[in-house]
């Protein structure tokens, strides 16, 4: 008897793109039966080399194939949504890239439509995001279950504070789409910060409910503004603060060719321990929580030590996406938390162009549903607030 497989069609044949058709091609109940790219001719390059079943001519040649039953969507995120939408219109399976829409209005376009499908009597459809990449590390599902255990008491504090310095004048051009935020929908903090968000709150359990955000981004220095070019409009730096329900906050910071020394620190801080965290590189990690102690004072415990498989960061989201398919499962990161974490980008991008804190109404109870900007406060946000609608 033969196990279940399922075909899957990838868009894009590029750097991420070439991750998913690798792990597809590696994978033993994937049929990798067709790919595309905007370069017709890379994308048949690559389907002589991993074997794809056809090279497509374009996305929505792709998408219209009945034989298709799943679609990654590895392509910038300007164009991402309105092909998903199309995909589950052809009653497709969806894995989208990161980041992981322009804001929260298309995450809801997202579910509406596979809402209507289901009306219309079609099969449930799973839609995932590639956000969720680093919780396939060992060491990050460790921490869940030991953080799951209530070893921390009461969480308090969740920061994280990541700065990589300039490496020096790049030797090729930054790719066009990420320097250009109406293509990318952000910098640093959409690139990176989507993982960020995507670790700690899945780490938690999905149990934090930001309030409201505020948040400053910068772009580069004067004196390196030309490794990009005239016209990007991204920024390189972002540090914000999100208040969350149940007295939790959250600091965060983000940053790239930065004029300083390279800091690299994931932590929750509970009312009797705090877990330190590496969500990155190097693959050899120490996992170690520091615990109240009633004689000693302070208790080190080792939560998760080892070399790490970091080819998990590369094919994690896929495999998840194919096996909660078959499994009838919920992904990693779904439509629900994708709602909350956009909700949560949405307002740092609002506040930072602002200067104003930024409410997220719904975000508490992971809907999403828009940012609004108006006064801060320690009561809950899922009231209107003043200001106007941000989304």
């Amino acid at each position: 008897m033969n196990s279940p497989s399922i075909k899957v069609g990838i868009v894009g044949c590029g750097v991420i793109g070439k991750q998913h058709i690798r792990a597809a091609h590696e994978s033993e109940w994937i049929e990798l039966a067709g790919v595309t790219d905007l370069n017709p001719e890379a994308a048949r390059l690559v389907a002589r080399q991993f074997e794809a079943k056809r090279a497509y001519d374009d996305a929505l040649s792709l998408i219209a194939d009945p034989e298709i039953e799943a679609v990654v969507l590895a392509v910038p995120t300007n164009v991402r949504t309105g092909l998903a939408l199309k995909a589950i219109a052809a009653g497709k399976h969806v894995l989208l890239e990161k980041p992981l829409a322009m804001s929260v209005k298309e995450i809801e376009r997202l579910q509406e439509a596979a809402a209507e499908h289901a009306r219309a009597g079609g099969a449930p459809l799973t839609i995932a995001f590639c956000s969720s990449r680093f919780r396939f590390l060992e060491h990050a599902k460790a921490a869940r279950d030991w953080i799951a255990e209530g070893r921390l008491g009461d969480i308090r504090l969740i920061r994280c504070r990541v700065n990589e310095p300039s490496p020096g004048r790049p030797s090729t051009p930054q790719p066009v789409w990420r320097v250009h935020s109406e293509i990318n929908g952000g910098g640093i903090v959409a690139n990176w910060g989507i993982y960020d968000f995507d670790y700690l709150l899945g780490l938690t359990g999905w149990t934090l409910r930001p309030e409201w955000a505020i948040a400053r981004t910068w772009g580069l220095g004067d004196s390196i503004r030309s490794y990009f070019p005239p016209d990007a409009n991204t920024e390189t730096y972002g540090t914000a603060y999100i208040q969350c329900a149940d007295n939790v906050a959250l600091t965060y910071e983000r940053g790239e060719f930065m004029g300083a020394e390279q800091e690299r620190s994931w932590q929750i801080i509970g009312s009797e321990g705090s877990l330190t965290l590496h969500m990155t590189w190097p693959s050899e990690k120490r996992i170690v929580a520091s615990l109240l102690h009633p004689e000693t004072g302070i208790e080190q415990v080792t939560v998760w030590e080892g070399t790490e498989d970091s080819s998990w960061v590369d094919k994690g989201a896929l495999i998840d996406f194919t096996q909660s398919i078959l499994d009838n499962r919920q992904p990693a990161t779904g439509l629900p938390e994708a709602l909350k974490l956009q909700a949560v980008m949405d307002a740092l991008y609002a506040s930072a162009r602002s200067g104003a804190p930024v409410r997220m109404s719904g975000a508490a109870e992971g809907t999403g549903v828009m940012a609004e900007m108006g006064p801060a406060s320690s009561s809950s946000s899922s009231g209107t607030s003043e200001g106007g609608d941000l989304s």
